[in-house]
């Protein structure tokens, strides 16, 4: 074991770093409280108003991602089927995709001038529910199909010699899980929910539909008011804390690496399952095929700032989706990873508010005099961590089958820690590194929150400029760069996917 004390050095090191992270962010909220009127005057009708906005819209968001997840869930849980994984990894992508592109194109698919324009307006509480469905819906339906594919083989065979009919099934076998599993779905979709910052700027249409998440960020860059986005953001954080600890001892953790047991494939679809992957394919495609639409309904052009945000956002994707990997894999250490603790400050991690940490960490700048010099390392770092708890998972695998299989060979042949890497855990993990690093890229490319909260006048990425050039009103330039972002996203992950393809053949 004593070999192995650079990796145990080196995942402390990752555990410190993101308890001095969170401290950190803690103590810039204490030291600069800025200026303004005093604490009392700042609990007033506006704050119970956002408050209640903020949770509201959140509960209902998520309970409508879970009711259509449902029926989805089921039919894709029948019974295995050849492709199956085409349809999980198509899921997985509809969550990773940049936000602003389904902004866009709930805009252009219900908007006045969209394919099926609502009554009113889309901006407002209409568009936000839209787009936080659109968003997460296929979270929960991965999820829920996963827990569902964990039900043994040996009671589906028991199931059909009993001769139980489909509501049966679902009466003895599916429901119960799924009813224990929708609980903690439903906490973290409305905890993402609650910590939306991009649907609500962009959809919200007003002050009458603002969250605690856009209420920080008015207060920093328009008001000016670093005492009310302290108290926001401290409200935030508090709210966000009490919600994980109600999910009780990691329930929704052990989500994360759950594995369907029923891996084997017994043929293709069936009816039924068809009609819910068609189906499927219709509600996610749609905004994207309205949004590519727009961006072709013109001749392409392109602004003057587009070379710079497009530099500036490869450089922060690439240098966030490095330092990722290297968290992550400081996670997955065995003295790590096997902790309680371990996994329940990785999902932590993922549901606390970006920009809770973010207004904490660039209050500490400003206090300091450092908030222009900030700018890259804040938006790099925040970028990295709301990453980095999507890929350790992986990672965490790979890591424990290798040593599961060859830690006794490695003790007897005598391995050092870096022969043991060169030899062992490297050529395992080397597929997962490398789409664990696209992931992590095409996080940070369609990131806008951290970006616009510490952003300088001159700093500009490709999500930044879809959302200026949305105030100005030119919405089909606006879907030309997102199609631009797009197709950049597709490329990094056809790419990972064809490089792990290539290193495991």
């Amino acid at each position: 074991m004593s070999t192995f004390r650079p990796s145990l050095a080196f995942g402390r090191l990752g555990t410190f770093v993101l308890w001095l992270t969170l401290a950190l962010a803690a103590l810039g909220m204490a030291l600069h409280p800025g200026q303004g009127g005093g604490w009392s005057s700042y609990f007033d009708g506006w704050l119970v108003r956002i408050l209640w906005f903020s949770i509201y819209q959140a509960l209902l968001s998520a309970l409508l991602s879970l009711v259509l997840a449902w029926p989805f869930a089921l039919a894709l849980a029948y019974r295995p089927f050849r492709g199956q994984w085409l349809v999980a990894g198509f899921l997985n992508l509809a969550f990773v995709l940049p936000v602003l592109a389904v902004v866009l194109g709930i805009v252009f698919l219900f908007g006045r001038q969209g394919w099926l324009p609502l009554q009113g307006t889309v901006y407002g509480l209409k568009g936000i529910l839209l787009a936080h469905v659109a968003l997460n819906f296929p979270f929960a339906v991965r999820l829920l199909w996963e827990r569902l594919g964990q039900i043994p083989d040996h009671q589906h065979r028991l199931a059909q010699v009993l001769g139980l009919n489909a509501w049966q099934r679902f009466r003895r076998l599916q429901g119960p899980l799924m009813a224990v599993a929708s609980g903690p779905v439903f906490v973290v979709i409305a905890l993402l929910c609650f910590s939306s910052f991009t649907v609500v700027l962009t959809l919200g249409g007003g002050p009458a539909n603002t969250n605690l998440e856009v209420a920080v960020f008015q207060a920093l860059k328009y008001d000016f008011d670093a005492r009310a986005a302290a108290l926001y953001a401290l409200i935030h954080g508090a709210i966000a804390f009490t919600a994980i600890a109600l999910l009780g001892r990691g329930a929704v953790l052990s989500m994360e690496s759950a594995q369907p047991r029923r891996q084997n494939a017994r043929g293709w679809p069936t009816l039924v399952q068809w009609l819910a992957i068609v189906l499927l394919l219709v509600l996610l495609l749609a905004p994207y095929l309205a949004l590519i639409n727009r961006a072709l309904a013109a001749s392409w052009q392109w602004p003057s700032r587009l070379p710079q945000a497009l530099q500036t956002s490869l450089i922060i994707a690439f240098c966030s989706a490095a330092l990722s990997v290297l968290l992550a894999l400081s996670r997955c250490m065995p003295s790590i990873a096997d902790h309680a603790s371990a996994r329940w400050l990785n999902f932590g991690v993922l549901v606390i508010p970006a920009m809770v940490m973010t207004t904490g960490l660039f209050l500490l700048c400003l206090r300091l005099g450092w908030a222009r010099q900030a700018t890259w390392p804040l938006v790099i770092w925040i970028n990295a961590l709301m990453a980095m708890p999507l890929i350790v998972q992986p990672l965490t695998a790979r890591s424990q089958v290798a040593r599961a299989q060859y830690q006794r060979l490695i003790r007897v042949l005598g391995f050092s820690v870096f022969q043991a890497i060169r030899w062992v855990y490297w050529p395992l993990l080397r597929p997962v590194l490398i789409w664990a690093l696209a992931l992590a890229a095409v996080l940070s490319l369609g990131d806008m929150g951290v970006a616009a909260l510490v952003g300088q006048v001159d700093f500009v990425t490709l999500p930044l400029l879809v959302f200026q050039t949305m105030g100005s009103y030119q919405m089909t330039l606006a879907a030309q760069i997102m199609v631009l972002l797009l197709a950049l996203c597709a490329f990094l992950l056809f790419l990972a996917e064809w490089a792990r393809g290539a290193l495991r053949a």
